[in-house]
């Protein structure tokens, strides 16, 4: 099943959360369950541009393999978009972790998101959100950039600075993670939590560090070796601050090779069901209960439901 056009039962499941138990208000935002998008901004990679910054080895010799010749451009493509929605309709479809890689562009002073190709300037995202937040003032929105491609300090001033002018007083100021829940964020009116995985963000207090957030990443294309370490990370791992759980198949050259017609959207198939199941398996009883869960095409198999229901079961949780 996938999400049906025109429905959004979850634009503001956020603000409703409360509506389950109010003590959910309360419990530490690194304790509830919050879906998100894995490679965020790749919905809009451009097939006819060139590779971006930080593309593989593997993915360069491809292009440049004669045997491809021509059509590699779009065996790129099709294996490098992991999002089908645009961020508006992630947003709508109850999205509230973005994943986000960003590079710069040779003959531009845009910033733009990235996955082998490039995709859209940063402040498409920023617009959306700003859009978003303003609509619906108790939703809260977690802004990850975790890879950088070409950047230098000057880059990287240019982009935290543009979140900071953008949104402002929204912007949640970096303490203690485990200390943050919904009430509090409601309290200060703030909507905006960023992370900024590299030493230039730690001048700013507008971001939280690598510290604050751990995402380990299975790194396998078979789905038993993925169930197997997202389980072993929620059953023997006990970890302070945000956890991404990284529920995605990663293919090899090998995979795409032999699918070089097809797309990994439809290769994901096989995964999405197996990967929701497994979401509904995991209760607040385990040692290390699911946080935030991202996986690719978030919109197929009532995934971003299935991870918000998890939360009917962390009324009884400590709020401390």
């Amino acid at each position: 099943m996938t999400l049906e056009e025109g429905k959004q039962p979850n634009i503001e499941w956020m603000t409703s959360l409360g509506s389950y138990s109010p003590t959910l208000l309360d419990l530490p935002l690194t304790k509830l369950a919050i879906p998100g998008s894995h490679n965020s901004g790749t919905f809009n990679l451009d097939a006819s541009g060139g590779l971006s910054p930080g593309t593989s080895a593997d993915v360069i010799n491809l292009v440049n393999n004669p045997t491809v010749g021509p059509l590699a451009k779009g065996v790129v493509h099709r294996w490098s978009v992991c999002q089908s929605l645009d961020f508006i309709k992630q947003l709508n479809a109850g999205v509230r972790y973005f994943d986000l890689r960003v590079a710069t562009k040779d003959a531009s002073e845009d910033l733009y998101f990235v996955h082998q190709l490039f995709g859209l300037k940063v402040t498409e995202l920023t617009e959306s959100i700003v859009k978003f937040l303003q609509e619906h003032p108790h939703e809260v929105i977690f802004l990850d950039f975790n890879h950088f491609y070409s950047m230098e300090l000057e880059h990287h001033i240019q982009l935290i600075t543009h979140l900071i002018y953008v949104f402002g007083p929204k912007i949640c100021h970096r303490r203690d993670p485990d200390s943050l829940t919904l009430n509090k964020m409601w309290e200060e009116e703030k909507q905006v939590i960023i992370f900024y995985q590299d030493a230039a963000g730690e001048d700013f207090l507008e971001t939280f560090t690598t510290a604050s957030l751990s995402a380990p990443w299975p790194n396998t294309p078979e789905t038993s070796k993925s169930i197997q370490f997202l389980t072993s990370l929620h059953e023997h791992r006990c970890s302070k601050g945000f956890l991404v759980s990284q529920g995605v198949l990663t293919p090899t050259m090998t995979t795409i090779m032999a699918g070089l017609f097809s797309t990994l959207e439809t290769w994901n198939r096989q995964w999405t069901p197996v990967f929701c199941s497994w979401i509904k398996e995991r209760s607040a009883k385990f040692i290390q209960p699911l946080n935030i869960v991202i996986t690719d095409f978030v919109e197929n198999d009532d995934f971003v439901q299935t991870v918000i229901d998890l939360n009917k079961s962390r009324t009884d949780l400590p709020t401390f």
